[in-house]
């Protein structure tokens, strides 16, 4: 992002190398905050109803008061306008705020701080492939709250620079024998034509809401495709015809490899294809719907 772009900042636009947060910022000192990052395709925000839904329960659940997340789609529109962009990422951080001194306890009545900035990113064009990655399967050491949206995401960057090290693209996370998700993905396995995901409040595995999930699972209803919400055990991840994982940022990928060995074919299978043409539909159907709205 170039340092001359226009980012918001406590209700603000101001350039990105001039924006300040303050050395005492608890986000800063303790990683105590929340975070959302929203796709935009021809100005209009990909699920934003559920990213601001997921925002307010982060808030919620930490009690993170002063910020209201149904101003989320407002201040990524300001931003796309304020930057000339129409096909762009938008992530949004709300930290407690800052207080005089690093303490683990809040100092009451703080001001929550809230930033976020835009980045170009590929129209909804460019996806006409699916996207392939390598990954690598490790136990989940990170704690389990995972319905908390946090900015403190030192367990998941320990495991994608393992992945890196590996020489794959994503880390996906197993705790006792059970699958959970990505470091920065949701994970889903499809033996027999069968879609399979973990639950996301089950609590054996940790699982983000994912917004994504979210609509891949509604796709597969509505396209009468077979699709199961259960435990996913790790043997099952490794002998899956097809692997994939989604997020905002990618929409759906498929996984050709887990540490190394083919998964399938080793290339994006036929479920793969079908949610990557389900999910441009539905995005293309909902830029539709918000410029018909006016």
């Amino acid at each position: 992002m170039p340092d001359a772009a226009l980012v918001h900042l406590d209700g603000r636009l101001v350039r990105g190398d001039e924006a300040r947060v303050s050395a005492w910022d608890r986000g800063f000192l303790l990683g105590d905050g929340v975070y959302e990052y929203v796709r935009y395709f021809a100005g209009v925000g990909v699920a934003l109803d559920l990213h601001e839904a997921r925002l307010a329960r982060s808030l919620e659940l930490t009690g993170i008061r002063g910020f209201d997340a149904r101003t989320l789609g407002i201040i990524g529109r300001g931003l796309l306008e304020a930057n000339g962009l129409r096909d762009a990422g938008v992530y949004l951080q709300v930290t407690r705020g800052a207080g005089t001194t690093r303490s683990h306890m809040p100092t009451p009545g703080l001001v929550p701080t809230v930033f976020a900035f835009a980045t170009p990113s590929a129209p909804l064009e460019a996806f006409t492939e699916p996207e392939e990655m390598r990954a690598i399967v490790r136990p989940d050491l990170r704690w389990h709250r995972c319905e908390v949206k946090t900015i403190a995401l030192a367990g998941n960057v320990l495991a994608l620079i393992e992945a890196q090290a590996a020489g794959a693209d994503e880390c996906i996370l197993v705790r006792d024998g059970l699958v959970g998700e990505g470091a920065y993905t949701n994970a889903a396995v499809v033996r027999g034509g069968m879609l399979v995901t973990p639950p996301v409040d089950d609590g054996a595995a940790p699982v983000l809401h994912g917004t994504m999930r979210h609509w891949m699972l509604d796709a597969a209803r509505e396209a009468g495709i077979p699709a199961e919400v259960r435990r996913v055990r790790e043997d099952e991840l490794r002998a899956a015809d097809e692997v994939l994982v989604q997020s905002s940022r990618r929409l759906v990928a498929a996984v050709t490899h887990l540490d190394g060995a083919p998964v399938g074919d080793a290339k994006a299978g036929p479920a793969c294809r079908a949610r990557v043409a389900a999910r441009r539909g539905r995005v293309a159907r909902e830029v539709h719907e918000a410029r018909a709205a006016g």
